[in-house]
């Protein structure tokens, strides 16, 4: 199977390098002083994809600075054009310049601007109020840098800078989150009444946010998550913008819960296990993503994006690596891991390397990001084939590697390894080695696995 390599703004060069190309606006090419902007983002298609996120990001900003700002409000949209001006034509945005030189020819553009507006006579020069916030935060930056450029972020600009500094690769992660983003946000927006600047947010606000979540019907838990993601657009805005306010949705009080995280869902019994080997014994498909899943204990994601790639079947230790590909990104850091491959799932393994080409995705019928939830209800019904505990899913199994590693007396050092949960945040776990592939594969030997009989 060949994938083709489609990025907008991104070609192929006849040289074998990835190049990004974009036609400039006609309003701003004489501010640039070019037609086209163009970048060589790599020789390699993981090079192209690493480089891609940042340099398109810088791209949409520069670009966005050819839209009328004329209220004072989106004077922080206005700054981070100029910073993005003044990244393109090499100039220094946080000084009013590196040399005599640049620092000459900016007095001389700010006196260029200045001169499109009538002086006051007493002063020689336009009076503040007369020129434009774009103008004015322009003659700012080239005579101070962009750091003199006061600028007081709004909600709805606040949220707007954490979609691009948050920027999801995934299109399909990225759709879903902008989307999550836009509900809370307009939320936060009927409370205030309008698009107030961050500093007005106070507690109050943040309270009746939570109250009309919980009001609505909504789970503790669910609410928090969306008070988490508002806390998390305010803190980014607030240090990046170096704004002298505290964050109000900080340490934000909710119910407790009536369910502890724990039993929110239970590992799978034996006999449902066997069972659904038994159920699953008909479609290949299904059968060898559910042998991975149970005998590695990872998440679907971390199975369903999986290339052939990421599979190292001929060294002492054969394992598959979760890590980014061209198909996924991970959350966090602590999930990059490699995961031993014993018993029916290395057997499973090595049949699916034999059958794809290199960087193909072993399972391509649910390897894109918008195709795993099409797996997860598809197993769901097929579980449900076996049991009807609608605590028993597909993540169970992660569950049941938990306790099985617990029961095996493995350590919780190698429980954290092999599942890809972090541990960073303690101080001993700062020192030492990390954990080694062998024991990570002499712990999954110490597992009974309930596989059929036949496996065994």
């Amino acid at each position: 199977m060949i994938r083709v390599f489609v990025i907008k703004h991104v070609r192929l060069e006849k040289n074998g390098t990835y190049k990004y190309r974009r036609r400039v606006p006609k309003p701003l090419q004489p501010v640039l002083r070019k037609a086209e902007i163009v970048k060589v983002l790599g020789r390699t298609e993981r090079e192209a994809l690493v480089a891609y996120g940042p340099y398109h990001d810088h791209v949409e900003r520069l670009l966005r600075s050819t839209r009328p700002h004329d209220e004072a409000t989106e004077l922080a949209a206005i700054r981070r054009s100029i910073e993005a001006q003044f990244q393109e034509l090499k100039l220094d945005p946080y000084s009013p310049g590196r040399t005599p030189e640049e620092r000459f020819a900016r007095a001389e553009e700010a006196d260029r601007i200045l001169n499109r507006y009538d002086p006051n006579p007493e002063t020689g020069t336009p009076d503040a109020e007369d020129v434009s916030p774009k103008d004015g935060a322009m003659v700012t930056a080239l005579l101070g840098g962009i750091s003199d450029v006061k600028a007081e972020l709004t909600i709805t600009q606040a949220f707007n800078f954490y979609r691009i500094e948050r920027r999801e690769p995934d299109d399909y992660k990225r759709k879903k989150h902008e989307q999550r983003l836009d509900r809370i946000m307009n939320d936060l927006l009927r409370v205030t009444g309008q698009d107030i600047p961050m500093s007005k947010v106070g507690r109050q606000h943040a309270r009746t946010l939570r109250d009309n979540l919980l009001k609505r019907g909504m789970q503790a838990t669910s609410a928090r998550h969306c008070i988490n993601d508002v806390k998390a657009v305010f803190s980014l805005a607030i240090r990046e913008h170096d704004l002298d306010t505290s964050n109000p949705f900080q340490r934000l009080e909710f119910p407790k819960a009536q369910v502890a995280a724990v039993e929110l869902r239970l590992p799978l019994p034996p006999d449902v296990i066997l069972a659904m080997y038994k159920e699953l014994a008909g479609t290949q498909l299904l059968l060898d993503i559910w042998t991975l899943l149970h005998h590695s204990g990872a998440q679907n994601a971390e199975v369903l994006g999986l290339l052939a790639s990421d599979l190292d079947l001929d060294g002492p230790v054969p394992h598959f690596v979760v890590r980014p590909n061209a198909l996924r990104s991970l959350k966090t850091r602590s999930r990059i891991r490699s995961v031993p491959l014993v018993g029916p799932a290395l057997i499973v393994a090595r049949r699916l390397k034999e059958a794809t080409t290199p960087d193909a995705p072993l399972f391509p019928r649910y390897a894109a990001t918008k195709s795993h939830d099409n797996f997860s209800q598809v197993a769901r019904r097929r579980l449900r084939m076996v049991t009807t505990e609608p605590k028993h899913t597909i993540y169970s199994l992660r569950h049941n590697m938990k306790d099985a590693l617990r029961s095996a007396k493995v350590g919780e050092r190698v429980e954290l390894a092999l599942l890809g949960h972090s541990d960073e945040r303690t101080a001993s776990a700062q020192y030492g080695s990390a954990v080694s592939l062998g024991e990570l594969q002499a712990a999954l030997l110490e597992v009974k696995f309930d596989v059929p009989e036949e496996w065994s």
